[in-house]
């Protein structure tokens, strides 16, 4: 592993030491999702389910799609994380 990876796993494992960006990234994996599917089953405030959706998208995790005037998000199977190897095993919420 080098430099390169081991930050690209720190900002993983940083990201992933929260339990709510790890419910939500559960949630995400069965099926696509906007803010106000995952305010509901969260019962967090809008603007934290998105400053936490906002992490996840910035490090490559979440990608987001337009449908109308709402937003999807969906897990980036394709999450350019190779260092440690974390995502092979699977997200369960």
């Amino acid at each position: 592993m080098n430099t390169s990876d081991e930050r690209k796993c720190h900002s993983c494992f940083r990201v992933l030491g929260d339990k709510t960006r790890v419910f939500l990234l559960g949630k995400i994996a069965e099926e696509p999702r906007n803010v106000a599917d995952l305010t509901d089953c969260t019962n967090l405030r809008q603007p934290t389910v998105s400053h936490h959706l906002k992490q996840l998208e910035d490090i490559g995790m979440l990608k987001r799609e337009k449908k109308g005037r709402e937003t999807f998000y969906t897990f980036n199977k394709k999450y350019p994380c190779h260092g440690c190897g974390v995502f092979s095993a699977g997200i369960k919420s």
